[in-house]
Protein backbone atom coordinates (compact mmCIF):
# COMPACT_ATOMS: atom_id res chain seq x y z
CA UNK A 1 0.00 0.00 0.00
CA UNK A 2 1.30 3.03 -1.14
CA UNK A 3 1.08 6.63 0.86
CA UNK A 4 -0.91 9.04 -1.22
CA UNK A 5 -0.71 12.08 0.64
CA UNK A 6 -1.94 14.53 -2.21
CA UNK A 7 -4.58 12.49 -2.73
CA UNK A 8 -5.94 12.86 0.86
CA UNK A 9 -4.92 16.48 0.97
CA UNK A 10 -7.45 16.48 -2.26
CA UNK A 11 -10.27 16.10 0.13
CA UNK A 12 -10.30 19.39 1.08
CA UNK A 13 -11.49 20.44 -2.13
CA UNK A 14 -13.68 17.42 -2.85
CA UNK A 15 -15.91 17.97 0.67
CA UNK A 16 -15.77 21.45 1.82
CA UNK A 17 -18.15 20.94 4.16
CA UNK A 18 -16.20 19.33 6.24
CA UNK A 19 -13.17 21.85 6.30
CA UNK A 20 -12.77 22.83 10.03
CA UNK A 21 -12.16 26.88 10.68
CA UNK A 22 -9.08 27.85 11.84
CA UNK A 23 -11.03 30.30 14.77
CA UNK A 24 -13.79 27.25 15.20
CA UNK A 25 -13.63 28.18 19.10
CA UNK A 26 -13.63 31.54 18.35
CA UNK A 27 -16.53 31.52 16.83
CA UNK A 28 -18.30 29.29 18.79
CA UNK A 29 -17.18 29.53 22.34
CA UNK A 30 -15.64 26.93 24.60
CA UNK A 31 -16.62 23.20 25.07
CA UNK A 32 -19.12 22.93 27.23
CA UNK A 33 -21.65 20.05 28.58
CA UNK A 34 -25.68 20.90 28.73
CA UNK A 35 -27.05 19.61 32.26
CA UNK A 36 -28.75 16.33 31.58
CA UNK A 37 -27.60 16.35 28.20
CA UNK A 38 -26.02 13.33 25.96
CA UNK A 39 -23.75 15.58 23.21
CA UNK A 40 -21.09 18.35 24.10
CA UNK A 41 -21.34 21.94 22.33
CA UNK A 42 -19.84 24.98 22.65
CA UNK A 43 -21.18 28.09 24.53
CA UNK A 44 -23.37 29.26 21.78
CA UNK A 45 -25.11 26.37 21.43
CA UNK A 46 -23.19 24.70 18.70
CA UNK A 47 -23.03 21.02 18.64
CA UNK A 48 -19.76 19.69 18.51
CA UNK A 49 -18.99 16.49 16.97
CA UNK A 50 -15.84 14.52 18.12
CA UNK A 51 -14.26 12.27 15.45
CA UNK A 52 -11.06 11.40 16.82
CA UNK A 53 -8.11 9.82 15.66
CA UNK A 54 -5.17 8.02 17.81
CA UNK A 55 -1.81 9.18 17.68
CA UNK A 56 -0.70 8.37 21.04
CA UNK A 57 3.20 8.45 20.37
CA UNK A 58 3.31 11.49 18.97
CA UNK A 59 4.85 14.25 21.68
CA UNK A 60 7.60 11.39 22.04
CA UNK A 61 8.21 9.22 18.92
CA UNK A 62 8.31 12.39 16.05
CA UNK A 63 9.81 14.93 14.30
CA UNK A 64 8.11 18.68 13.99
CA UNK A 65 8.12 17.77 10.01
CA UNK A 66 6.58 14.38 10.56
CA UNK A 67 4.05 15.88 13.46
CA UNK A 68 3.31 18.13 10.44
CA UNK A 69 3.13 15.24 7.85
CA UNK A 70 0.62 13.64 9.97
CA UNK A 71 -1.44 16.73 11.13
CA UNK A 72 -1.98 17.97 7.75
CA UNK A 73 -3.17 14.64 6.22
CA UNK A 74 -5.99 14.19 9.24
CA UNK A 75 -6.55 18.10 8.75
CA UNK A 76 -7.04 17.03 5.08
CA UNK A 77 -9.86 14.53 6.05
CA UNK A 78 -11.74 16.43 8.37
CA UNK A 79 -10.87 14.80 11.62
CA UNK A 80 -12.33 16.90 14.74
CA UNK A 81 -9.66 15.92 17.48
CA UNK A 82 -6.52 14.38 17.95
CA UNK A 83 -5.53 11.97 20.98
CA UNK A 84 -1.93 12.01 22.14
CA UNK A 85 0.56 11.68 25.50
CA UNK A 86 2.32 14.06 26.78
CA UNK A 87 4.25 11.64 28.39
CA UNK A 88 4.07 8.70 27.19
CA UNK A 89 5.35 5.25 27.55
CA UNK A 90 6.97 4.06 24.69
CA UNK A 91 5.60 0.76 23.42
CA UNK A 92 4.16 -0.90 20.33
CA UNK A 93 5.52 -1.18 16.75
CA UNK A 94 7.45 -4.84 17.32
CA UNK A 95 9.94 -2.97 19.39
CA UNK A 96 10.58 -3.46 23.29
CA UNK A 97 9.47 -0.78 25.66
CA UNK A 98 11.48 2.24 26.51
CA UNK A 99 12.25 3.54 29.65
CA UNK A 100 9.81 5.37 31.45
CA UNK A 101 11.68 8.95 31.21
CA UNK A 102 12.36 8.16 27.58
CA UNK A 103 14.03 11.12 25.22
CA UNK A 104 11.89 12.15 22.27
CA UNK A 105 13.47 12.43 18.49
CA UNK A 106 15.88 15.54 19.90
CA UNK A 107 17.22 13.86 22.59
CA UNK A 108 15.08 15.34 25.30
CA UNK A 109 13.78 13.86 28.23
CA UNK A 110 10.32 15.29 29.76
CA UNK A 111 11.68 15.12 33.59
CA UNK A 112 14.27 15.37 35.99
CA UNK A 113 15.96 11.69 37.44
CA UNK A 114 17.60 9.35 35.53
CA UNK A 115 16.25 7.69 32.02
CA UNK A 116 14.28 5.06 34.16
CA UNK A 117 13.09 6.50 36.93
CA UNK A 118 11.71 10.24 36.14
CA UNK A 119 11.30 12.80 38.86
CA UNK A 120 7.44 13.36 37.59
CA UNK A 121 6.95 16.44 39.52
CA UNK A 122 9.94 17.94 38.12
CA UNK A 123 9.89 18.65 34.87
CA UNK A 124 13.41 19.21 32.70
CA UNK A 125 13.20 23.10 31.77
CA UNK A 126 15.33 25.09 29.91
CA UNK A 127 15.63 28.26 29.22
CA UNK A 128 16.39 29.80 25.86
CA UNK A 129 14.26 27.37 23.66
CA UNK A 130 11.11 27.79 21.38
CA UNK A 131 8.82 25.72 19.96
CA UNK A 132 11.29 25.54 16.74
CA UNK A 133 14.33 25.82 18.49
CA UNK A 134 13.92 23.33 21.36
CA UNK A 135 16.02 23.23 24.22
CA UNK A 136 13.66 20.62 26.12
CA UNK A 137 11.21 18.42 25.82
CA UNK A 138 8.82 20.92 26.70
CA UNK A 139 9.67 23.23 23.66
CA UNK A 140 9.09 20.35 21.14
CA UNK A 141 5.64 19.72 22.72
CA UNK A 142 4.45 23.59 22.66
CA UNK A 143 5.16 22.94 18.94
CA UNK A 144 2.82 20.08 18.51
CA UNK A 145 -0.23 21.53 20.55
CA UNK A 146 0.61 24.79 18.60
CA UNK A 147 0.56 22.75 15.15
CA UNK A 148 -3.03 20.59 16.28
CA UNK A 149 -4.31 24.42 17.02
CA UNK A 150 -3.08 26.01 13.56
CA UNK A 151 -5.07 23.47 12.09
CA UNK A 152 -8.35 23.70 13.71
CA UNK A 153 -8.88 20.86 15.26
CA UNK A 154 -8.70 19.81 19.16
CA UNK A 155 -6.22 17.81 21.34
CA UNK A 156 -7.12 15.28 23.51
CA UNK A 157 -4.19 15.38 25.89
CA UNK A 158 -3.36 12.29 28.14
CA UNK A 159 -0.70 14.26 30.85
CA UNK A 160 0.85 10.69 31.39
CA UNK A 161 0.44 7.05 29.91
CA UNK A 162 -1.37 5.87 33.38
CA UNK A 163 -1.59 2.24 32.51
CA UNK A 164 2.34 1.92 32.70
CA UNK A 165 2.99 5.18 34.67
CA UNK A 166 0.59 5.01 37.42
CA UNK A 167 -1.06 1.84 38.09
CA UNK A 168 2.40 -0.47 36.63
CA UNK A 169 5.27 1.65 38.04
CA UNK A 170 3.58 4.62 40.21
CA UNK A 171 5.59 6.67 38.66
CA UNK A 172 3.14 9.07 40.05
CA UNK A 173 1.96 9.72 43.43
CA UNK A 174 -1.18 12.33 44.95
CA UNK A 175 0.93 14.82 45.35
CA UNK A 176 3.41 14.33 42.18
CA UNK A 177 0.03 13.82 39.76
CA UNK A 178 -0.85 17.54 41.53
CA UNK A 179 2.50 19.53 40.80
CA UNK A 180 2.86 17.91 37.22
CA UNK A 181 -0.94 18.83 36.32
CA UNK A 182 -0.35 22.14 37.69
CA UNK A 183 2.33 22.38 35.19
CA UNK A 184 0.96 21.62 32.33
CA UNK A 185 -2.19 23.53 33.41
CA UNK A 186 -0.23 26.44 33.96
CA UNK A 187 1.80 26.04 29.75
CA UNK A 188 -1.14 25.37 28.26
CA UNK A 189 -3.69 28.20 30.11
CA UNK A 190 -4.54 29.76 26.97
CA UNK A 191 -4.52 26.97 24.75
CA UNK A 192 -8.49 26.92 23.53
CA UNK A 193 -8.13 23.82 21.76
CA UNK A 194 -7.27 21.49 24.73
CA UNK A 195 -9.62 18.75 25.95
CA UNK A 196 -8.01 16.75 29.08
CA UNK A 197 -7.81 13.36 29.11
CA UNK A 198 -7.06 11.29 32.36
CA UNK A 199 -5.85 7.75 32.63
CA UNK A 200 -4.58 6.19 29.75
CA UNK A 201 -5.67 2.73 29.05
CA UNK A 202 -6.05 2.03 32.74
CA UNK A 203 -8.84 1.03 35.66
CA UNK A 204 -8.55 3.36 38.22
CA UNK A 205 -9.29 1.00 41.03
CA UNK A 206 -9.25 -2.98 40.60
CA UNK A 207 -10.25 -5.31 43.83
CA UNK A 208 -10.47 -8.50 43.06
CA UNK A 209 -9.39 -10.13 39.16
CA UNK A 210 -9.14 -8.78 36.59
CA UNK A 211 -10.48 -10.35 33.21
CA UNK A 212 -7.25 -12.92 33.32
CA UNK A 213 -7.94 -14.21 36.89
CA UNK A 214 -5.38 -11.98 37.90
CA UNK A 215 -5.71 -10.63 41.41
CA UNK A 216 -4.96 -7.05 42.01
CA UNK A 217 -6.14 -5.03 44.75
CA UNK A 218 -5.15 -0.99 44.37
CA UNK A 219 -6.97 2.40 44.26
CA UNK A 220 -5.28 5.17 42.32
CA UNK A 221 -8.67 7.31 42.11
CA UNK A 222 -7.03 9.97 44.55
CA UNK A 223 -3.96 10.44 41.98
CA UNK A 224 -6.60 10.93 39.47
CA UNK A 225 -8.51 13.46 41.24
CA UNK A 226 -5.43 14.98 42.41
CA UNK A 227 -4.10 16.02 38.68
CA UNK A 228 -7.51 17.43 37.95
CA UNK A 229 -6.96 19.69 41.00
CA UNK A 230 -3.68 20.72 39.51
CA UNK A 231 -4.60 21.21 35.98
CA UNK A 232 -7.42 23.17 37.31
CA UNK A 233 -5.16 25.02 39.37
CA UNK A 234 -2.66 25.73 36.54
CA UNK A 235 -5.43 26.84 33.86
CA UNK A 236 -7.21 29.20 36.23
CA UNK A 237 -5.42 30.00 39.37
CA UNK A 238 -7.74 28.69 41.20
CA UNK A 239 -7.93 25.61 43.65
CA UNK A 240 -11.65 23.71 43.32
CA UNK A 241 -11.52 20.41 45.11
CA UNK A 242 -12.27 17.03 43.14
CA UNK A 243 -15.37 16.62 44.91
CA UNK A 244 -16.96 20.09 45.15
CA UNK A 245 -18.80 22.12 41.95
CA UNK A 246 -17.21 25.25 41.33
CA UNK A 247 -16.83 27.84 38.35
CA UNK A 248 -12.95 26.62 38.02
CA UNK A 249 -14.12 23.35 36.40
CA UNK A 250 -16.23 25.40 33.75
CA UNK A 251 -12.89 26.59 32.34
CA UNK A 252 -11.47 22.84 31.31
CA UNK A 253 -12.94 19.83 29.81
CA UNK A 254 -12.28 16.94 31.42
CA UNK A 255 -12.27 12.91 30.82
CA UNK A 256 -10.86 10.04 31.53
CA UNK A 257 -9.57 7.01 29.45
CA UNK A 258 -10.01 3.92 30.91
CA UNK A 259 -8.67 0.44 29.77
CA UNK A 260 -10.10 -2.18 27.22
CA UNK A 261 -11.85 -4.68 29.54
CA UNK A 262 -15.90 -3.90 28.80
CA UNK A 263 -16.79 -4.25 32.50
CA UNK A 264 -14.77 -0.91 33.47
CA UNK A 265 -15.09 2.60 31.87
CA UNK A 266 -14.59 6.15 33.96
CA UNK A 267 -18.30 6.14 34.92
CA UNK A 268 -17.70 3.60 37.57
CA UNK A 269 -15.17 5.28 39.27
CA UNK A 270 -15.83 9.05 39.16
CA UNK A 271 -19.27 9.30 37.18
CA UNK A 272 -20.59 11.79 40.08
CA UNK A 273 -17.55 13.35 40.24
CA UNK A 274 -17.91 17.34 39.45
CA UNK A 275 -14.70 17.58 37.51
CA UNK A 276 -15.47 14.81 34.90
CA UNK A 277 -17.64 16.48 31.95
CA UNK A 278 -17.94 13.38 30.10
CA UNK A 279 -17.77 9.51 30.57
CA UNK A 280 -14.56 7.41 28.78
CA UNK A 281 -15.51 3.80 27.17
CA UNK A 282 -13.06 1.70 25.76
CA UNK A 283 -13.41 -1.86 24.09
CA UNK A 284 -10.14 -2.76 22.52
CA UNK A 285 -10.69 -5.83 20.87
CA UNK A 286 -14.26 -6.87 21.70
CA UNK A 287 -15.51 -5.17 18.34
CA UNK A 288 -19.00 -7.00 18.90
CA UNK A 289 -19.33 -5.06 22.78
CA UNK A 290 -19.37 -1.43 21.49
CA UNK A 291 -23.58 -0.75 20.50
CA UNK A 292 -23.96 -2.45 24.31
CA UNK A 293 -21.33 -0.59 26.32
CA UNK A 294 -22.30 2.57 25.01
CA UNK A 295 -26.11 2.39 25.58
CA UNK A 296 -25.14 1.13 29.31
CA UNK A 297 -23.17 4.32 29.37
CA UNK A 298 -26.18 6.45 27.72
CA UNK A 299 -28.67 4.91 30.67
CA UNK A 300 -26.66 5.92 33.40
CA UNK A 301 -27.97 8.72 35.50
CA UNK A 302 -27.88 11.10 38.82
CA UNK A 303 -26.08 13.15 36.27
CA UNK A 304 -26.79 12.32 32.88
CA UNK A 305 -23.10 12.67 31.34
CA UNK A 306 -21.99 12.79 27.79
CA UNK A 307 -19.88 9.50 27.12
CA UNK A 308 -17.09 9.01 24.57
CA UNK A 309 -15.84 6.21 22.58
CA UNK A 310 -11.71 6.89 23.36
CA UNK A 311 -10.63 3.19 22.12
CA UNK A 312 -11.36 0.49 20.26
CA UNK A 313 -9.98 -2.31 17.81
CA UNK A 314 -7.23 -0.45 15.24
CA UNK A 315 -7.74 -1.04 11.73
CA UNK A 316 -5.54 -3.63 10.04
CA UNK A 317 -4.98 -4.90 13.84
CA UNK A 318 -5.22 -8.32 14.50
CA UNK A 319 -6.03 -9.23 18.30
CA UNK A 320 -5.07 -12.54 18.12
CA UNK A 321 -6.43 -13.34 14.42
CA UNK A 322 -4.53 -12.93 11.13
CA UNK A 323 -2.95 -9.64 9.77
CA UNK A 324 -5.89 -7.57 8.92
CA UNK A 325 -8.53 -9.22 10.46
CA UNK A 326 -9.86 -5.64 11.52
CA UNK A 327 -11.27 -4.54 8.26
CA UNK A 328 -12.26 -1.11 7.21
CA UNK A 329 -16.23 -2.91 7.87
CA UNK A 330 -15.27 -3.55 11.54
CA UNK A 331 -14.38 0.18 11.76
CA UNK A 332 -17.07 1.31 10.73
CA UNK A 333 -19.52 -0.91 12.97
CA UNK A 334 -17.74 0.86 16.01
CA UNK A 335 -18.16 3.86 14.57
CA UNK A 336 -21.77 3.65 13.77
CA UNK A 337 -22.75 1.89 16.80
CA UNK A 338 -21.40 4.46 19.26
CA UNK A 339 -23.58 7.39 17.94
CA UNK A 340 -26.47 5.14 17.55
CA UNK A 341 -26.17 4.50 21.47
CA UNK A 342 -26.08 7.96 21.72
CA UNK A 343 -22.34 8.43 22.16
CA UNK A 344 -20.91 11.76 22.01
CA UNK A 345 -17.93 11.12 20.38
CA UNK A 346 -15.71 8.59 18.25
CA UNK A 347 -11.98 8.03 18.24
CA UNK A 348 -10.78 6.00 15.16
CA UNK A 349 -7.20 4.14 15.21
CA UNK A 350 -4.95 2.24 12.82
CA UNK A 351 -3.06 -0.31 13.85
CA UNK A 352 0.57 0.83 12.81
CA UNK A 353 -0.05 4.27 13.70
CA UNK A 354 -0.76 4.25 17.21
CA UNK A 355 2.57 3.88 18.54
CA UNK A 356 4.32 5.48 15.70
CA UNK A 357 7.21 3.20 15.69
CA UNK A 358 8.42 0.39 13.90
CA UNK A 359 6.53 -1.36 11.54
CA UNK A 360 6.78 -4.80 13.07
CA UNK A 361 4.46 -7.00 15.17
CA UNK A 362 0.55 -7.94 15.63
CA UNK A 363 -0.50 -4.01 15.30
CA UNK A 364 1.37 -2.95 12.12
CA UNK A 365 1.39 -6.45 10.09
CA UNK A 366 4.72 -4.92 8.20
CA UNK A 367 3.29 -1.44 7.85
CA UNK A 368 5.02 2.08 8.63
CA UNK A 369 2.35 4.58 10.38
CA UNK A 370 3.09 6.68 7.30
CA UNK A 371 1.77 3.78 5.28
CA UNK A 372 -1.18 3.59 7.38
CA UNK A 373 -2.32 7.15 7.15
CA UNK A 374 -4.04 6.28 3.75
CA UNK A 375 -6.16 3.01 5.12
CA UNK A 376 -9.78 3.06 3.56
CA UNK A 377 -11.08 3.29 7.53
CA UNK A 378 -9.44 6.47 8.45
CA UNK A 379 -11.48 8.30 5.09
CA UNK A 380 -14.86 6.16 5.51
CA UNK A 381 -15.08 7.51 9.12
CA UNK A 382 -13.85 10.96 9.07
CA UNK A 383 -15.10 12.20 5.91
CA UNK A 384 -18.60 10.23 4.63
CA UNK A 385 -19.45 9.00 8.43
CA UNK A 386 -18.77 12.72 9.32
CA UNK A 387 -20.81 14.05 6.84
CA UNK A 388 -23.89 11.78 7.31
CA UNK A 389 -23.76 12.41 10.65
CA UNK A 390 -23.88 16.06 10.52
CA UNK A 391 -26.22 16.34 7.69
CA UNK A 392 -29.30 13.82 9.60
CA UNK A 393 -28.59 15.75 13.40
CA UNK A 394 -26.41 13.11 15.12
CA UNK A 395 -27.02 14.81 18.44
CA UNK A 396 -30.82 14.76 18.12
CA UNK A 397 -30.74 10.75 17.83
CA UNK A 398 -32.20 8.90 21.07
CA UNK A 399 -31.41 5.02 20.95
CA UNK A 400 -35.02 3.66 19.94
CA UNK A 401 -35.90 -0.09 19.61
CA UNK A 402 -38.96 -0.01 18.43
CA UNK A 403 -37.39 0.20 15.17
CA UNK A 404 -36.34 -3.47 14.73
CA UNK A 405 -38.23 -6.82 15.16
CA UNK A 406 -35.08 -8.42 15.86
CA UNK A 407 -31.86 -6.53 17.11
CA UNK A 408 -29.58 -9.60 16.60
CA UNK A 409 -26.30 -9.93 17.86
CA UNK A 410 -22.62 -9.72 17.10
CA UNK A 411 -22.27 -8.71 13.55
CA UNK A 412 -25.48 -9.38 13.14
CA UNK A 413 -26.21 -6.57 14.82
CA UNK A 414 -29.39 -4.01 14.24
CA UNK A 415 -28.49 -0.89 15.99
CA UNK A 416 -31.56 1.85 15.95
CA UNK A 417 -32.20 5.24 16.30
CA UNK A 418 -34.74 8.20 16.48
CA UNK A 419 -35.03 12.10 16.40
CA UNK A 420 -36.73 13.90 19.70
CA UNK A 421 -38.96 15.71 17.24
CA UNK A 422 -40.65 12.21 15.25
CA UNK A 423 -39.70 13.08 12.01
CA UNK A 424 -36.17 10.48 11.32
CA UNK A 425 -35.42 7.54 12.13
CA UNK A 426 -32.59 4.95 11.26
CA UNK A 427 -30.77 1.66 11.22
CA UNK A 428 -27.81 0.72 11.34
CA UNK A 429 -27.36 -3.02 9.84
CA UNK A 430 -23.90 -3.94 10.85
CA UNK A 431 -24.41 -6.91 7.75
CA UNK A 432 -26.02 -8.18 5.36
CA UNK A 433 -29.12 -10.05 6.89
CA UNK A 434 -32.88 -9.46 7.25
CA UNK A 435 -34.63 -8.30 9.79
CA UNK A 436 -38.67 -6.18 10.13
CA UNK A 437 -38.67 -2.75 9.77
CA UNK A 438 -41.08 -0.62 11.79
CA UNK A 439 -42.33 2.67 10.73
CA UNK A 440 -42.64 4.62 14.12
CA UNK A 441 -43.63 7.84 12.45
CA UNK A 442 -46.74 9.74 12.49
CA UNK A 443 -47.36 9.54 8.80
CA UNK A 444 -45.95 7.95 5.85
CA UNK A 445 -42.08 7.83 5.62
CA UNK A 446 -39.58 8.33 2.32
CA UNK A 447 -37.35 5.76 3.06
CA UNK A 448 -33.61 5.17 1.33
CA UNK A 449 -30.20 2.69 2.24
CA UNK A 450 -26.76 4.93 2.69
CA UNK A 451 -23.66 2.81 2.24
CA UNK A 452 -21.15 4.02 4.85
CA UNK A 453 -18.42 2.48 2.79
CA UNK A 454 -18.62 4.45 -0.18
CA UNK A 455 -21.68 7.27 0.51
CA UNK A 456 -23.73 5.94 -2.13
CA UNK A 457 -27.65 6.07 -1.27
CA UNK A 458 -30.52 3.85 -3.13
CA UNK A 459 -34.44 4.61 -2.66
CA UNK A 460 -37.48 2.30 -1.86
CA UNK A 461 -40.40 2.45 -1.94
CA UNK A 462 -42.57 4.43 0.78
CA UNK A 463 -42.99 3.81 4.31
CA UNK A 464 -46.96 3.77 5.17
CA UNK A 465 -47.73 4.89 8.52
CA UNK A 466 -47.69 1.37 11.07
CA UNK A 467 -46.02 -0.46 7.80
CA UNK A 468 -43.72 -3.32 9.33
CA UNK A 469 -41.33 -4.81 6.23
CA UNK A 470 -38.78 -7.14 6.15
CA UNK A 471 -35.96 -6.04 4.52
CA UNK A 472 -31.97 -6.45 4.15
CA UNK A 473 -29.37 -4.09 2.63
CA UNK A 474 -29.12 -4.04 -1.28
CA UNK A 475 -26.93 -7.01 -2.60
CA UNK A 476 -23.15 -7.17 -2.12
CA UNK A 477 -23.23 -4.53 0.60
CA UNK A 478 -21.24 -5.08 3.88
CA UNK A 479 -23.27 -2.68 5.91
CA UNK A 480 -26.09 -0.06 5.52
CA UNK A 481 -28.19 2.33 7.41
CA UNK A 482 -31.80 2.65 6.15
CA UNK A 483 -33.14 6.43 6.85
CA UNK A 484 -37.00 6.90 7.11
CA UNK A 485 -38.04 10.68 7.18
CA UNK A 486 -41.38 11.67 7.95
CA UNK A 487 -42.75 12.64 4.26
CA UNK A 488 -44.09 16.28 3.70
Amino acid sequence: MKRTIQTALSLLAISPSLQLSAADWEEHGKLEVVENAHHIQHEDGTPFLWVGDTAWGMFQQLTREEVDLYLDHRQALGFTVIQSVAHWSPHGGGIDRSPDNARNAYGHSPFTGTESEPNTAEPLVVKGGSSTRPNDYWDNADYVVEAVRKRGMYLALLPCWAAELVTGKNEYNIEEAKAYGTFLGNRYQDEPNIIWVLGGDTKAMLKGFDKNQNYHDYDNRAIYRSMAEGLAKGVTGQSPAWSKKHPAWDELFLTYHPDGDSRYNSSLWFHQDPWLDANGVEVWKEVDEVHRIMLDEYERVDPIKPSLFLEGSYEYGTYRHECGWVTPVRIRRQFYQTFFAGGAGHTYGAGPIWAMRGSEGDYNCGYTWQQALDFPGARQVAVIGQEFLREHNWFEWVPDGRLVGAVGLGEDLKAAASTKDGKLALVYFGNNTHTSINNILEGPAQAHWFYPRDGQTQKIDTFQKGESRDLAPPAKWEDAILVLRLAD
